[in-house]
């Protein structure tokens, strides 16, 4: 079937390159690489480097963005190379050239990586460099000349089905893909030197990275970003011709060791067709306890939210909280959708089912820690854009022009007035859409070590876009009105652990708590403040999974309300509030809600024996969407089929309830690991 389609898929190529030939007497658009000599270098600006902060400062950034590198952007009309998203994210503004406009930060973002997908890059510089072997290769007309229908060629060639890899395109890449092996090296030097050059520690942070980027039948995706610690990095990229993504953390592990450090956040899972978390490996074969342990350390991450959708959970994939029914892409898998098939490993296309979400699979790695010895899915949550405009952190709702180059670049596209080859091959509306979220880190200081090492303890959160921060930190021994005191933050670190962390009870401490007065159960120190450009915080919510007589559970406490309001003790909920936005003209009543929250809960449903891990999720009152502001401009309805208003959130990493003991019993009742066991 892939054979017979290539060959049709060769045959339509070699017309429409005919028909583009006599119908041109110009020259194809620019490429990136031409205009990568115009792009300026970094600037030089001396500044003072800020002194260290051991309680830590948040910082945001974008850990999946796609410049002209990447030929899917590239086919849509993106040429800007990496070294313009840098000057994007420091706060330049960057033509759009299909949106014919100019986009600016609000406000510069505090790191960000470039995660070009590794399979085109060899393929871009075959097809971009006039002295390569295969420049004058059809396919790579076709790409110069950014002809629609080689979107479907590219999304092919990395497909991953059963036991069968990504292909090389031969016509391209020669035998084996030898040629675009090397191609792809002198790109990943490229890539290393644009972000080498505008690294200013304790300013402004870039990593070197790139996206593993497989694809499934029908769109599905198993992505990868690769981010690195430093400028010591593996003199090429791993794509989906190499292998799956097991073989990629092998790759890791192997290639990168010493001063070269790894680490892999999986792409958001709601395309993953039950793989990305699923009952097997990605090649269908039994799971192992290797592969489980080596992915434990080198994914300590998950991407929870980013344009193609929201993926903490679905509406009616094992639980009734309203709120998961947020910007998902897809509707639940009906029971026929969900049955797996054994030679694949995949469930049916374009629907959710429990492991395309981040919440089933936190609760799915308290199920199975017994089963392998350690809990395999022990992750932290980060959000991201996966723009693909080269415009890092992009994710303003009313300045918001698209997300991928000519298929979503204008109000008409984006509200589903017109539709684009991109939006059928991918099986979803343009106005399903968002514009993506943030990664949130909690680190001493702006620099590639001190993030980096914040990623790999897991102390991040993620927004859906706003630049809310949140906190939370966890212990058995914190005074209940330890949000009140002005030295919350040294105490928390001192008496308990930050999110990302590991919480277990001595039996000292179990003798000591359990008396007839007082039950032993942990107290979560909760923290957020609102982003000053945004709406009012609503209420901080915390989400508990546990495991009880070996079934996986959930619930959702309202923990701190805005407007000195109280959760009800029956229902656990905020009393509701009035929206105070006027979707007329998008004009919030900031009197409502509150500029931050706190408070300092304890668990009224605490077992000791019970597996748990808690989170915080922290709701903005309502505000417009972006494409009720699209609407707006156009003087049009807004589309019936998606909501006018939308309450951005953030979701802190969770925390982890182990009754394992430990040996020593004067080992202090909380413990900070980064293993993940």
């Amino acid at each position: 079937m892939r054979t017979s389609s290539k060959k049709m898929a060769l045959g339509s190529l070699v017309g429409a390159i005919t028909v583009v030939l006599l119908a041109s007497c110009g020259k194809p658009a620019p490429a990136p690489e031409q205009q990568e000599s115009e792009s300026p270098a970094a600037p030089l600006v001396s500044y003072e480097r800020p002194p260290a902060n051991p309680l830590k400062n948040a910082y945001f950034g974008e850990t999946h963005l796609h410049t002209g590198y990447s030929l899917d952007a590239n086919l849509f009309g993106t040429d800007h190379d990496p070294r313009t998203a840098y000057r994007f994210a420091m706060g330049e503004k960057v033509w759009l050239p299909k949106s014919r406009a100019y986009q600016r930060l609000r406000t510069p973002l505090d790191f960000a990586a470039v995660t070009d997908h590794a399979e085109t890059l060899g393929t871009f510089g075959q097809c971009h460099n006039p002295n390569s072997e295969n420049y004058g290769s059809l396919s790579c007309y076709g790409l110069r000349f950014k002809l629609k229908l080689m979107f479907k060629q590219l999304m092919s060639s990395a497909q991953q089905e059963g036991q069968e890899t990504g292909r090389y395109n031969e016509s391209v890449c020669g035998e084996d893909g030898r040629h675009c092996k090397s191609a792809a090296r002198e790109i990943w030097q490229k890539i290393q030197q644009a972000a080498n050059d505008y690294y200013q520690p304790g300013k402004f942070t870039t990593f070197i990275g790139f996206e593993y980027s497989p694809t499934l039948d029908s769109a599905g995706m198993l992505h990868r970003n690769v981010l690195f610690r430093s400028s010591q990095v593996p003199d090429n990229v791993f794509s989906a011709y190499d292998g799956f993504p097991e073989d990629l953390l092998r790759w890791l592990d192997t290639r990168c060791q010493g001063d070269c450090q790894a680490l892999a956040i999986p792409h958001n899972p709601n395309f993953s067709r039950g793989l990305m978390f699923g009952d097997a490996n990605t090649d269908a074969t039994p799971l192992t306890r290797e592969n489980l342990a080596l992915r434990a350390r080198l994914e300590p991450l998950m991407e929870v939210f980013q344009a193609k959708g929201n993926s903490e959970c679905a509406l009616g994939v094992g639980n009734n909280d309203e709120e998961c029914g947020f910007e998902n892409l897809w509707p639940p898998c009906s029971e026929e959708q969900a049955q797996v098939d054994p030679r694949t490993g995949q469930h049916a296309p374009r629907c959710i089912g429990p492991n395309d979400t981040t919440r089933q699979t936190l609760k799915k790695g308290l199920q199975e820690e017994k089963m392998w010895g350690f809990n395999p899915y022990k992750f932290g949550l980060v959000a991201a854009t996966d723009n693909h405009n080269a415009t890092p952190g992009d994710t303003v709702e009313s300045t918001w022009n698209g997300h991928g180059g000519e298929p979503d670049a204008s109000p008409e596209y984006r509200l589903g007035e017109k539709s684009s080859l991109v939006t059928k091959t991918l099986g979803f509306a343009v106005t399903a859409l968002n514009p993506g979220g943030l990664a949130g880190v909690w680190a001493e200081e702006n620099t590639r070590e001190a993030i980096f090492d914040a990623m790999q303890r897991k102390e991040t959160f993620a927004t859906s876009g706003s630049r809310i921060r949140v906190r939370l930190f966890a212990s058995f021994d914190f005074d209940p009105q330890l949000h009140q005191r002005s030295d919350r933050i040294l105490t928390a670190y001192g008496q308990g652990v930050p999110m990302g962390g590991d919480l277990v009870v001595t039996p000292d401490q179990l003798s000591s708590h359990n008396t007839a007065s007082k039950k032993v159960a942990p107290y979560l120190l909760v923290m957020a403040q609102r982003d000053a450009h945004s709406a009012p915080l609503q209420k901080i919510q915390i989400i508990k999974g546990w495991t009880e007589k070996g079934e996986a559970r959930e619930q959702v406490y309202d923990v701190a309300c805005a407007e000195d309001l109280q959760p009800d003790p029956a229902t656990h909920r905020c009393p509701d509030l009035a929206p105070g936005v006027d979707i007329s003209d998008c004009s919030l009543d900031q009197t409502k809600g509150a500029a931050e929250l706190s408070t300092t809960w304890s668990d009224p449903d605490f077992d000791t024996e019970q597996p748990a891990f808690y989170y915080a999720r922290v709701l903005e009152m309502p505000s417009c969407r972006w494409s009720q502001y699209d609407a707006n401009r156009l003087g049009v309805p807004h589309p019936d089929a998606f909501p006018a208003t939308i309450r951005e959130r953030a979701w802190s990493s969770p925390i982890w309830y182990s009754p394992r003991v430990p040996r020593n019993k004067q080992q202090a009742i909380t413990t900070h690991t980064q293993s993940g066991e």
